[in-house]
């Protein structure tokens, strides 16, 4: 009896299992490589990782596997290709699956890659549903090739299988047997650990998988993702960002200390309202996201041929009532985490690192996401491309977002007779028409309730295009680069000028309503396109966007006192908008934007593209360490409020958050 039962859990023999380990090592080895490539052979062409020529792209391929990171991809990939095998039991056919899901994974890595350049993260899992968006990013040729060699791999795993059956006798068909398990207790064991490995990073916490991680030599880049897969591949920063930490506890956090905080700052509150109005009534604020906008004239080694392509813009500063340098946390992407911050006013620096994209890991599971459009009357979100990346979707629901209008909306459809593009060589929306509705959704003046309006642009969104403006008249001459990067940076700036021709005309437009409005413009992160530029060295630079309040003549001349007490930024957080924006307006402002207020009057800037990283007046970097004694008080009772709101105990009450 002892004998049968140590049978049942005899698995292939010593040397069959190493064939098959060797198979997989081959394999995982295999999907590593690809996988790899496929972040550094790309169009982009980083200055310092990323090149459409074959021989760099594998040049820095084979650095990634002098690396210790390169273990734990490799081991990974491993766990799966055994996982499958043992599951199917049969080699070939275990194989084909295989290399399938490798192929899927290969292919969708270097799609998202060449489109948006970020690497597949975890959250864009729940962006699966925005099918429209998505379509865009596929290429038909890659697609096509694909299914073509996954249809092959299927035909031959079949072949195979069926000769195996057939020729039972033969050594070859022997040798393969051998490999797989005859006993359903080893089989077992087998499945259950390589599941259990494999699984692992989705049960285990944010902490957890870090250390895990750690082990393996995983070194995070910041918030910028595709140097995260660069340094750590791809399969790493994937698991990275599996489990979610949105904040973790600061000291001394407990239901007195926010007691004191909430006494405080309701007090601070009381203080700021006595010489301000319930001023919102009968107003209009307006808040741009002009998508990769930056001033090209600013880029470092750039020149080219053609019109200032950002006049208008930096005439239209001159004349703001604020303006300066937005101070990025993302570059190249990251739109709606910037876009989140200019809402909630909390920065991203102060999340935890694992927090990547709030509207997908934070806002369906805070308790409370007190955002500037809830001050308002009506809300609204205007977005000339589909809606559901990001979750922005269910995100607005939660929020408090009464309308949110995109080209996939059934509901708030965006309407075709403002989608007119600049070329049929483009793929999006023309700013200028984006204006145009935007204008349309503006209220009257004899609305006297209060309205917020944001319009996401799309116009210079990635991929820049060669030709995508045959009649463009602008051409770079310095640097010496690529003619694909030339064409890119071409594309980018003819894109920058059309937007800054429209955004003259938009502010000629709202200059001649009655209605009060005010404008917050910015800039939401530097474009891929300056690949020349290189980013470590050039951190801050490569950060810097333009950001501008503008104010009509009917918002100025009611305001008028609010905005001569205004003092200057010349750098900003996304975060400072909500604030900067209530100032201009001298509006009321709640327990909660007070705290705000008093951050933005006493801090430096957040630096959100590196953590405990502030930015002076001056454009100095300064540390945590280097704040004074009452700015880091301030500092910590930010973090206390973020922390009670979206992932402690809510011991604030909703008379902290809420408008009277």
């Amino acid at each position: 009896m002892k004998k049968i039962l140590i049978k049942k859990f005899v698995g292939p023999s010593f040397n069959s299992w190493m064939r098959l380990l060797s198979i997989g090592i081959i394999a995982s080895v295999l999907t590593t490589a690809f996988l790899q490539f496929t972040i550094h052979f790309q169009v982009w062409g980083r200055w310092d990782a990323q090149s459409t020529d074959i021989h760099v792209a594998l040049h820095y391929v084979f650095q990634f596997f002098t690396r210790p990171q390169v273990l734990y991809s490799v081991l990974a990939c491993l766990l799966l290709f055994i996982f499958i095998v043992v599951l199917v039991n049969r080699l070939f056919i275990g194989i084909a699956v295989y290399s399938v899901l490798a192929i899927i994974a290969i292919v969708a890595e270097y799609m998202k890659m060449n489109t948006r350049n970020e690497p597949i993260i975890f959250s864009d899992i729940s962006e699966l549903t925005a099918v429209n968006g998505l379509t865009k990013m596929i290429n038909k040729n890659l697609l096509i090739i694909s299914v073509v060699a996954i249809v092959i791999l299927l035909i031959c795993a079949t072949i195979l299988e069926i000769y195996l059956h057939r020729k039972k006798s033969s050594i070859f068909s022997e040798t393969v047997q051998n490999m797989m398990f005859k006993q359903s207790g080893s089989r077992l064991l087998v499945l259950l650990t390589s599941l259990g490995l494999l699984v692992a990073p989705f049960i285990a916490s944010a902490d957890q998988n870090r250390a895990m991680l750690n082990h393996f030599g995983y070194n995070r880049q910041n918030n910028i993702m595709v140097d995260d897969s660069m340094v750590n591949g791809p399969i790493m920063t994937f698991v990275s960002n599996i489990s979610s930490v949105i904040m973790r506890e600061p000291d001394g956090y407990s239901a007195k200390e926010m007691l004191r905080i909430q006494k405080k700052y309701t007090n601070y509150a009381d203080v700021l309202n006595k010489t301000r109005q319930d001023n919102l009534k009968g107003q209009t604020v307006i808040s741009i996201l002009s998508e990769s906008l930056t001033d090209p004239n600013e880029v470092p080694n750039l020149e080219y041929k053609g019109k200032n392509v950002y006049k208008n813009i930096s005439q239209i500063k001159k004349k703001a009532v604020l303006s300066g340098k937005m101070l990025s946390s993302g570059y190249g992407g990251g739109t709606a985490n910037i876009e989140y911050m200019t809402l909630a006013g909390f920065p991203l620096a102060t999340f935890a690192p694992e927090m990547t994209v709030p509207y997908t890991q934070l806002v369906p599971y805070a308790h409370k996401v007190p955002i500037l459009p809830n001050l308002f009357d009506q809300r609204e979100v205007l977005h000339p491309f589909a809606g559901m990346f990001y979750n922005r979707r269910d995100a607005y629901k939660d929020m408090g977002i009464q309308k949110f209008y995109t080209t996939d909306g059934l509901k708030y459809k965006y309407p075709k007779k403002f989608s007119g593009k600049l070329s049929s060589e483009t793929d999006y929306i023309a700013d200028k028409n984006a204006y145009k509705f935007l204008m349309k959704r503006v209220d009257t003046t004899e609305n006297k309730k209060s309205q917020f309006l944001q319009l996401i642009t799309m116009q210079n969104h990635m991929p820049y295009k060669a030709d995508e403006y045959p009649n463009s008249k602008y051409e770079v001459l310095e640097p010496a680069v690529s003619s694909a990067t030339k064409k890119q940076v071409e594309t980018y700036i003819t894109g920058v000028h059309e937007t800054d021709v429209a955004t003259k005309k938009l502010i000629d437009s709202i200059e001649d309503l009655k209605r009060p409005i005010t404008l917050i413009f910015y800039g939401d992160h530097w474009p891929v396109a300056f690949t020349f530029v290189n980013q470590e060295a050039q951190m801050k630079k490569s950060h810097e966007t333009d950001y501008f309040i503008y104010q009509n003549k009917a918002a100025r001349e009611k305001n008028r006192e609010s905005t001569l007490q205004l003092t200057k930024r010349p750098y900003a957080s996304p975060s400072d908008f909500p604030t900067l924006a209530l100032k201009a307006t001298n509006s009321k402002v709640t327990p909660f934007f007070a705290l705000q207020e008093k951050v933005v009057d006493e801090l430096p800037t957040f630096a959100n593209y590196a953590r405990n990283t502030f930015v002076d007046s001056h454009g100095k970097e300064l540390k945590t360490k280097n704040l004074t004694s009452s700015q880091k008080k301030t500092l910590h009772e930010l973090k206390l409020v973020q922390y009670d709101l979206s992932a402690g105990k809510h011991y604030l009450s909703n008379e902290f958050t809420d408008k009277k």
